[in-house]
């Protein structure tokens, strides 16, 4: 689905290959006429699973910021991380450390929304945390 006019989309993913092991974060903007506008892949290192998720919004909220994105939609299949944001903290304390990033990057935006969606409508930010995880850096 895409945003809409004078919208940008980021969808967000994180993959772990354990719990601890391997992650890699992904994330991919998108405008409303479903053109790729950016996309990134990274390794992160070992960690636990749910932070990886909460590092690729980190690092989406900055290709948006670096490109001046004003309105933007999110899009992430973590309910932990889109529940967090409405909330304002997320259930591990480690977590909200990187959430209180998030949040304050989420300032620098004059419109946006947050949803969670299906792991089947975040494909594209899937493949890219997974080749992450894997090792792999695209930008």
């Amino acid at each position: 689905m895409v945003p809409k006019k004078g919208w940008v989309k980021l969808n967000f993913d994180g993959a772990s290959r354990g719990n601890p092991g391997p992650v890699g974060i992904g994330c991919c903007l998108h405008d409303e006429a479903g053109r790729e506008l950016a996309k990134l892949a990274k390794p992160i290192g070992i960690e636990f699973n749910n932070k990886e998720e909460i590092l690729a919004l980190v690092e989406g909220l900055l290709l948006c910021q670096n490109r001046g994105i004003s309105k933007l939609a999110i899009k992430g299949d973590s309910t932990i991380i889109i529940n967090g944001l409405g909330k304002g903290s997320l259930p591990n304390w480690k977590l909200n450390v990187i959430l209180s990033r998030a949040l304050s990057l989420l300032k620098e935006f004059n419109k946006m929304t947050f949803n969670h969606i299906y792991r089947e409508g975040n494909s594209k930010a899937d493949e890219l945390a997974n080749a992450g995880a894997d090792g792999q850096f695209i930008s």
